[in-house]
């Protein structure tokens, strides 16, 4: 999709498809949060990091 993005001549054609692209990656995001909010809900023993941690390891 993003190949014909790029290969669109038509400005309204690439402005579609470009809108198509944006849409289909909102939806792979969506559906990644709805799938990690899941697996923490059915694995609650796994445990986010504590922002300390977040830190040191930013550094």
């Amino acid at each position: 999709m993003k190949q014909q993005v790029q290969q669109a001549r038509n400005p309204q054609q690439k402005s579609e498809l470009k809108n198509k692209l944006n849409d289909i990656h909102h939806e792979i995001s969506n559906r990644t949060q709805k799938q990690l909010q899941a697996f923490t809900e059915e694995n609650p023993s796994i445990k986010q990091p504590k922002s300390e941690l977040d830190q040191s390891l930013m550094r």
